[in-house]
């Protein structure tokens, strides 16, 4: 075989292989997200169950530093108020619920970015309940 047509078979097996390497590229970015956004998550539940253990009026401060594009939104009505989702790109990655102990968070709150919040434990009409504010 000649120079010129060794170079096109390996031009057409190189841009074979670029769509398959960009997804793969893609997922992985997701799968840090997604560990990112775990981390994350964890440390408000922490924050979340000292307060709540410490009794109605205790607070605590936690950092958070969130990916770009992806947002915790906490609380809301019914049984969202209980509920912690993890958003990256508008959507929905990972659901979790503040359970241990359970609270609720009667305000719908979205976070995104590098942020500290101050979590204060509330008396919800005889439940535990979370107050949360961006300082």
């Amino acid at each position: 075989m000649d120079l010129p047509v060794k170079l096109m078979i390996t031009m057409v097996i190189i841009t074979a292989f670029i769509p398959v390497l960009s997804d793969a590229l893609d997922d992985n970015q997701e799968n840090m997200a997604g560990t990112v956004m775990d981390q994350e998550v964890g440390k408000l539940k922490n924050a979340a169950a000292m307060v709540c253990y410490s009794g109605y009026g205790s607070s605590r401060t936690v950092e958070l530093d969130l990916p770009a594009g992806c947002e915790i939104w906490i609380g809301g009505d019914g049984s969202e108020a209980y509920c912690i989702r993890s958003v990256c790109d508008g959507r929905v990655i990972a659901k979790d619920y503040f359970e241990r102990p359970s609270v609720k968070v009667p305000e719908q709150m979205i976070i995104n970015g590098r942020i500290t919040l101050k979590v204060t434990s509330i008396d919800c009409g005889g439940s535990a309940g979370l107050e949360v504010a961006a300082l």
